[in-house]
């Protein structure tokens, strides 16, 4: 089987998913690794199975891996899985199953089994507190949402 592992990350929290993920695959598969900037819908046809991750941005996946699923190129028989990561406990009563809605839609349209997403708890980092911060009309001085690491 040939798997892909392709991920979006601003912070560095989803690619370090990606990369466990990807350890393990080719542990027992021939399997890539590739930032989603660095393929092209395309590419995607070429593995059986793809995992495609993404951080969460104001509550949704973000949007290069919208684009990108927006125009995936498949072929009969793969199947994809999703991860995603954020900073939660900003989303405690949200159901993550919800944020997957885009991927469980590409698939669905590409004929591309889904076969599920799950969520990990990064850090944010310093350089995004200002803007979550404003986000979640939050004080300067409110630890609610992250811890220091």
């Amino acid at each position: 089987m040939k798997v892909l592992v392709t991920y979006f990350s601003r912070s560095g929290n989803t690619e370090k998913i990606a990369k466990a993920i990807y350890r393990e695959a080719a542990l027992a598969h021939k399997a890539g690794l590739k930032k989603l900037e660095d393929i092209t819908p395309g590419d995607m046809a070429g593995y059986d199975f793809i995992f495609m991750g993404s951080p969460l941005h104001s509550g949704s996946l973000a949007a290069p891996v919208k684009e990108c699923l927006g125009r995936i190129q498949s072929r009969s028989g793969q199947k994809m899985a999703a991860f995603i990561t954020h900073f939660a406990p900003a989303y405690p009563e949200q159901d993550m199953d919800g944020f997957t809605e885009p991927v469980k839609t590409a698939c669905k349209a590409n004929g591309i089994e889904y076969c599920g997403c799950f969520d990990c708890q990064g850090f944010l980092t310093e350089s995004l507190h200002e803007a979550v911060q404003k986000k979640m009309n939050l004080s300067a001085g409110s630890g609610r949402i992250w811890s220091s690491r």
